[in-house]
């Protein structure tokens, strides 16, 4: 355990110093140093006292229960301590203890003449012994020892592990530990305490001569210049020959006298000192009764020989002829000092003896001549001494209590209680616990009023006299105070066996609760920091302190401050000592290399091996000491302005959880948990205090391990520099609020010392110096990369196995069924992977500075199911997220969840990242309670208000789980042939051909038992795309479902062994496709889904999954035959075909009987039937044009007016001949025909589309809406009656000619369609009368009559009715002179006679009948006439239908079937007048007259 400089019992050490001697390795010494450690506490009543009567000043046997604390020290003290002896007489090393290692010598070359005394006593030796050069180096080693340090009272060496061969004298032998027992080390110590306190009695006799002592005085040499003092302790060779060469000057008779009768020199007593001594005339003659004069001679305490120090030895022997002149002329005469002056020269040798007796370990009688003495320089006013000889006091005041108090002001005995040892401070108590513990209380109420007392005197000593104390010592001594107070102030005033033990032992102590009232007043937190910076030393330029004393200084204060609870104030200071100690650690570091002959920046792995070579004090700790107690250091420093140190992942536990919550989650969400709170943790940290602070001290403590050199703490704070720097926060993929507050130069130059650093270590071999990576969100997002289609998974429900088995039947019914597996997979959809198939991992990484970040190791964390993952390594650019791919498989078929990666980064120790891919940043803390010191000193709870004190800690980032199904092994197909070639196929628009697929199930254990073709196009791609328009016209949407529907580019020609299709592992199957040709039609692909369900479908609880195997097609149409343009013309009513022309001709157009309404006029008899005029036709006219390079024959089949009859359902077909890019007319005579449902609602293939409620998306007009369904339906009939086909006659090949381009106008419609009134008149011969003779009735054309005139006649209007409707029918004839104007053409009256009214009310004409008016007429006068009709209805359309009717309209209302009836009366008009040729026939005229008419029609 190291001991503390500044502790309350530093007085009371004594320094032993410790070198290696000859060939020692470094590691060999660091043991043989732990082994004296562990024995560095002596009792006095182990020790054996020594045998001559002269030396038992400090024999052991007065105080047995005393014990003596080593201070084992392996560099000499700073000169700057060895100054202040012997006023601080602990400061200066009084024991030499060299360590040599027995296994390092030869032992073929010693010889075991010589017999060695035991304890360690002197050998004797022959001649031939001391030849040995083994001998000789130690015998020589010894002598640098004694001549090196002569100041010091005991030199020996100690041999490690001897074996027995002889040693020189002053040479001790220590065995090895398997050859050790229990005490031996311990027995050593004993024996060098016995030499220890012998030679103690002839130097406190020497000082007991001397008249009095100098007051100590601050060096003022400019070589060290706080330089060398500042160098870690093992690079104390290079300043210990500078350190120790000029202190004190050895006499040359030393070496004359007896090592039994050597006795050393009185400190201070040096050429150094002679000028600050007092004046040998001023001095007394005699020395005080009862001491020793001392020797005329003694040995000087010099470290170099007295060859290189003459100046100096001449000095001494000045000084000691001085001292022999004052002797014999004291007392006499007016010349000599005062007995005031001589007094004070007793009182402060008094002291020195008393430091002495505290040091020996004989307490009681330290504090007897203490006492003594103080009392003496109270009463000569010697302010400084006074002083140290109460601060002496303290020291067995505290540990022994009872002792006679500083107070008194003259000397009282003291009573010893051997119990009340140091030994008993670690835990037993006194044997008289009443009295000890007044003494305790006495003593605790006198501390504050004696400390503050003692640093008064040094402070009058510095005003008002000559004797200014060091502000080493006065700082020292302020510091033990303050610490001694602070613990009485942390245990309520009280000191007890806890505060004892943690001021000796430097135990851990809490500060303890006291609600009594009464008890012992102490000094407040307030009145502890002031005596505290009553230390503070001034600025280091301007301060007579090294280096190492400032830093020393402020460490203390600051340790004072640390316990007081002032961390503020601490880290002022903290960051006041780093800013002291940096300059000196470089410039020891330049030192150090120019020494070695190198430069300072390659120095580095030299003078870390120096730092490695220095032994540790901390035996618990195989790590450097110093470099330990550094990064603790730096650690207190950044945790004193707010960089705390971040939790280890797994450790932090959550408030409010209990032991067996945390038993029962796994280590994965530990671990997650301790990562989202370190996140918190850091973001938290950087959000409090002065973000430019922080950095600045993080730089400085980079600095300091630089200069040191300590490679992992210059790695540790290069880290934590960045990761303070940064902006703790995981930015969203647009923002910039991610960007750190270093400058980008800043960033580099540690991103090179981090390089810099790992290749220094790796060439001075060490293991792994790493630290941890500076951002908690490296990863940001992990997601399963897409595999190729044909791999991929598709899910199902069991209801879409039905679709596999009925889809094809169900497509006749219904073409627009739903096929889910057409339906594209969600980017929701729950990933899936299969069991021993590799999957693909895209893992987002993130690097927020500008510099690259190398990823030496990184793989998927999983957990649910064995995973095996590939490790990669990767380069992160700067500010920037970057994306790798990972691969793993997994082992088993289950639940898989992937949570974050493992990653390992250059520099960087491995650890575990979670995925957060959502942004986050720290909700700022208003209140502060959980940043800062706030949240380092806030009590986890309190017993009045334990709810109160449970404070929700601030939410973290949302870790993100990428949650994984993985299937059992699914089976996999290829393609393996197909008939076309290259996949691709050539057809004409309108073709079909056929070509096999053949596939192969390349799975060696896995069968398929599912499958189903689906397909897709180009065509097919445009149509949906133009379905998904809303703004479609019913018309238009017709056209697209129909074309989807019925006009399927590719199809599956299924057999029926396919129903129940396996392919078995290594198998193939064929399956036959058809292609038809269609415009835009470019390529096509076959999805084939298949799977393998081993069970029935039946059996199939939740899901199953597909595969699926895409085949892409090239398909090539060229144009065939195109209709150019179509034309509907209407014939003239004069024109008609009779059924023999027909027949003849074009063998007129048939028709189906639903559309077949209109009926023949009875313009010929029966007997004229074969003969008889065909119903009314119009003239079809087809532009078809031939845009393939070959000659096409095209064939047009006409539908039969009667029913069909298979399998020919087709009356006639017309051929014709179409040449390369022409264009061929064809005309077709279609009879006209009347739609009753013409305005019924456009239908739609898609039931999706079929809804209750229809609401037209268009903003038409009735007038409007009617004309587009009446168009509509009409065309629907034509291209039912009509069907055209083409054929290359040279290559068979054949087609369908597309004729759904055709679009009738308005004018082609009426030509088309027939009225819903059906009017056509004829004219004949009335019923004759009795013996009359008439001319018989001649018609040229269908509505053109030739009679004579005065001759009775009747003419017949017919009405049929082609709606569905009644009609109400008011009929209106109109005869009128043809070819004249109205007043001339209606003067009827002398030209013509009717027989009854020409406007009549007729009965209603049912839906489908007809009715036949004849009215009578007499032609007067022969001419021209025009017989013109009209048909109004007499009521309305709605009205007067009855009940049923109006049940009707409302049942055709509620299925929201829009009424376009205009709701009116219809008027309905003929299409050509009735034209009537009068004649007078006479017998004679009768043939030319009757031929002349035949003629002109």
């Amino acid at each position: 355990m190291s001991l503390d400089p500044l502790s309350t019992v530093t007085p009371a050490r004594l320094r032993v110093l410790l070198i290696p001697v000859d060939n020692v390795r470094q590691s060999r010494f660091n043991s043989f140093v732990e082994r004296l450690q562990q024995v560095n506490v002596v009792r006095l009543g182990d020790v054996s006292p020594d045998s001559r009567p002269h030396r038992t000043m400090f024999s052991p046997l007065a105080f047995p229960e005393g014990r003596i604390l080593y201070d084992l020290s392996t560099s000499l003290p700073p000169p700057s301590h060895l100054a202040l002896t012997p006023f601080e007489l602990y400061r200066e090393p009084l024991i030499v203890l060299g360590i040599a290692d027995g296994a390092e010598f030869d032992l073929e070359h010693f010889q075991n003449d010589g017999q060695a005394e035991d304890n360690g006593a002197a050998s004797s030796f022959d001649e031939d012994s001391r030849e040995v050069p083994g001998f000789e180096s130690l015998s020589r080693s010894l002598d640098d020892l004694n001549r090196e340090h002569p100041k010091a009272l005991v030199h020996q060496i100690l041999v490690f592990d001897h074996e027995g061969f002889t040693l020189p004298k002053g040479v001790y032998p220590v065995p090895s530990p398997a050859k050790s027992r229990t005490t031996t080390v311990k027995t050593v110590m004993c024996d060098m305490t016995s030499r220890l306190l012998g030679e103690m009695a002839p130097y406190a006799k020497s000082l007991q001569g001397l008249p009095t002592m100098d007051s100590p005085r601050g060096i003022s040499e400019p070589t060290f210049n706080g330089i060398a003092s500042a160098l870690p302790p093992h690079m104390g060779h290079l300043s210990r020959v500078s350190s120790g060469v000029n202190s004190r000057s050895s006499s040359p008779a030393g070496e004359r006298l007896d090592s039994t009768h050597r006795m050393s020199m009185p400190a201070r007593v040096t050429s150094e000192m002679g000028s600050r001594s007092s004046t040998p005339d001023n001095r007394p003659t005699s020395p005080p009764s009862g001491r020793n004069t001392p020797p005329a001679t003694t040995n000087g305490l010099t470290g170099v020989s007295a060859a290189k120090s003459p100046p100096r030895e001449s000095g001494i022997e000045r000084a000691r002829a001085e001292s022999r002149d004052r002797v014999s002329t004291g007392g006499f005469g007016n010349s000599s000092l005062g007995e005031r002056e001589r007094n004070k020269g007793k009182g402060r040798v008094g002291i020195v003896i008393g430091a002495m007796y505290l040091l020996a370990g004989r307490w009681p009688d330290a504090v007897k001549e203490l006492v003594q003495s103080a009392t003496i320089a109270r009463a000569s006013s010697d302010y400084l001494w006074h002083a140290k000889a109460l601060d002496y006091i303290l020291i067995p005041d505290t540990f022994y209590p009872g002792s006679e108090k500083p107070g008194s002001s003259s000397s009282r005995s003291s009573k010893h209680r051997q119990s009340d040892s140091l030994a008993e401070i670690g835990g037993r108590k006194s044997l008289d616990p009443e009295n000890r513990a007044a003494s305790l209380r006495s003593l605790t109420n006198l501390l504050p009023d004696l400390t503050n007392n003692i640093l008064n005197l040094y402070s009058r000593a510095w005003t008002f006299t000559d004797d200014k104390l060091p502000p080493l010592a006065f700082s020292q001594s302020a510091i033990r105070f303050a610490k001694l107070l602070s613990v009485i102030h942390l245990s309520a005033g009280k000191l007890d066996d806890s505060a004892l033990r943690h001021l000796v032992l430097n135990t851990r102590m809490t500060k303890t609760e006291t609600d009594d009232s009464d008890g012992p007043t102490f000094s407040t937190k307030l009145e502890l920091a002031t005596l505290a910076f009553r230390a503070y030393p001034s600025s280091l330029p301007d301060s007579s302190l090294s280096v190492a004393d400032h830093t020393m200084t402020l460490a203390g204060i600051a340790s004072v401050l640390s316990v007081l609870g002032y961390h503020r104030k601490k880290a002022i200071v903290l960051k006041e000592l780093m800013s002291t100690l940096l300059p000196a650690l470089v410039q020891a570091r330049k030192d150090g290399a120019a020494e070695m002959g190198v430069h300072p920046a390659a120095s580095l792995a030299s003078l870390n091996a120096s730092v490695r070579a220095m032994p540790s004090q901390n035996k618990s700790s195989g790590s450097d000491d110093s470099e330990h107690g550094l990064r603790s250091f730096l650690s207190l420093v950044c945790q004193a302005y707010g960089i705390l140190p971040l939790e280890p992942i797994g450790s932090i536990k959550h408030r409010g959880q209990d032991k067996q919550t945390e038993m029962q989650k796994s280590k994965q969400t530990k671990a997650s948990e301790g990562i989202i709170a370190r996140a918190v943790q850091q973001a938290s940290i950087n959000a409090s205090g002065s973000h430019e602070l922080k950095l600045e001290v993080l730089r400085s403590c980079i600095n300091v391990c630089e200069a040191l050199p300590d490679l992992g703490g210059a790695l540790q704070y290069s880290v934590e520099l960045l990761r303070t720097g940064g902006s703790s926060i995981a930015p969203g993929p647009d923002s910039s609020d991610g960007s750190p507050e270093l400058l980008i130069e800043e960033q580099i130059r540690l991103a090179n010392n981090i390089s810099r650093t790992l290749s220094a270590a790796r060439h001075l071999g060490f293991q792994h110096p790493e630290a941890d990576y500076w951002d908690e969100f490296l990863v940001r997002g992990i997601e399963v990369m897409e595999t190729s289609r044909s791999r991929a998974l598709v899910s199902h429900a069991k209801p879409e196995l039905e679709v596999v088995e009925s889809i094809e039947a169900k497509k006749e019914k219904n073409p627009f069924i739903y096929n889910p597996f057409l339906k594209k997979s969600s980017a929701a959809a729950e990933p899936l992977l299969v069991a021993m198939e590799e999957a693909l991992f895209q893992v987002i990484l993130q690097n927020l500075f500008d510099f690259d970040v190398v990823v030496e190791h990184i793989e998927l964390l999983s957990d649910g199911l064995p995973f095996e993952c590939s490790p990669e390594t990767t380069s992160i650019g700067p500010y920037r997220t970057q994306t790798i791919i990972l691969s793993g498989t997994p082992q088993a078929a289950g639940s898989l969840s992937i949570y974050g990666c493992t990653v390992k980064v250059k520099g960087c120790r491995e650890r575990m990242f979670l995925t957060f891919t959502e942004p986050w940043a720290l909700k700022p803390d208003i209140k502060g309670r959980h940043v800062g010191l706030a949240q380092m000193s806030r009590p986890k709870s309190t017993a009045s208000d334990p709810i109160k004190s449970k404070i929700p800690p601030p939410k973290g980032p949302t870790a993100t789980i990428l949650s994984l199904k993985v299937t059992e092994a699914q089976p996999s197909i290829s393609l393996k042939s197909i008939s076309l070639p290259q996949s691709a196929i050539m057809l004409l628009a309108g073709e079909t051909k056929t070509f096999v697929v053949t596939l192969q199930n390349t799975s060696e254990t896995i069968p398929m038992d599912l499958v189903l073709l689906s397909f897709n196009d180009s065509t097919a791609s445009q149509l949906q795309s133009a379905l998904a328009n809303k703004d479609l016209s019913p018309v238009e949407l017709y056209e697209l479902e129909l074309a989807s529907a019925h006009r399927q580019s590719l199809r599956w020609h299924r057999k029926d062994e396919d129903r129940d299709l396996v392919i078995k592992p290594g198998r193939e199957t064929t399956f036959e496709i058809e292609v038809l040709g269609k415009a835009q039609l470019s390529h096509g692909t076959i999805q084939v889904d298949y799977g393998y369900l081993g069970m029935p479908k039946t059996e199939i609880k939740d899901r199953f999954y597909t595969r699926q195997l895409v085949i892409p097609l090239t398909i090539t149409v060229n144009a065939s035959v195109d209709l150019v343009r179509s034309d509907i013309l209407s014939l003239p009513s004069n024109y008609g075909r009779t059924s023999q022309q027909a027949t003849t001709n074009l063998e007129s157009a048939p028709f189906e009987n639903d559309y077949t309404n209109a009926t023949p006029t009875p313009s010929s008899t029966p007997r004229d039937q074969s003969h008889s005029r065909l119903p009314p036709e119009c003239l079809f006219l087809l532009d078809l044009r031939n845009s393939w390079p070959s000659t096409l024959t095209i064939f047009i089949e006409i539908q039969s007016s009667n029913t069909p009859s298979p399998p020919n359902p087709y009356f006639k077909t017309y051929s014709r001949t179409i040449h390369p890019g022409t264009t061929h007319r064809i005309p077709i005579f279609l009879p006209r025909f009347h739609l009753p449902n013409a305005h019924d609602p456009i239908p739609s293939f898609n039931p999706l589309n079929a809804r209750q409620f229809v609401v037209s998306s268009t903003k038409s007009t009735p007038e409007a809406e009617r004309a587009m369904r009446e168009a509509f339906w009409y065309r629907e009939a034509v291209l039912s009656q009509l069907h055209a086909t083409w054929k290359e006659e040279n290559t068979g090949r054949s087609g369908e000619v597309e004729l759904r381009g055709l679009r009738l106008t308005p004018r082609m419609i009426s030509a088309l369609k027939l009225e819903e009134l059906e009017i056509s008149m004829a004219v004949s011969l009335a019923e004759p009368h009795p013996g009359s003779a008439s001319a018989p009735v001649k018609q040229p054309n269908p509505t053109t009559f030739t009679v004579a005139t005065q001759t009775f006649l009747s003419i017949a209007t017919t009405l049929r009715n082609h709606s569905t409707t009644p009609i109400h029918p008011l009929l209106r004839l109109q005869p009128s002179l043809a070819n004249q104007p109205p007043s001339i053409a209606l003067d009827l009256g002398n030209r013509l006679l009717v027989n009854g009214v020409l406007q009549r009310a007729l009965d209603v004409i049912l839906p489908g009948k007809e009715v036949k008016i004849e009215t009578g007429f007499v032609v007067l006068s022969r001419g021209r006439y025009e017989w013109g009709v009209m048909v109004e209805e007499v009521r309305s359309q709605g009205s007067d239908r009855g009940d049923a009717k109006r049940d009707g309209k409302r049942e055709r209302a509620a299925t929201g079937e829009r009424v376009l009836e205009d709701g009116g009366r219809r008027v309905w008009y003929g299409e050509q007048p009735c034209t009537i040729i009068a004649e007078d026939i006479d017998e004679d005229e009768e043939g030319s007259e009757g031929g002349e008419v035949e003629g002109s029609v």
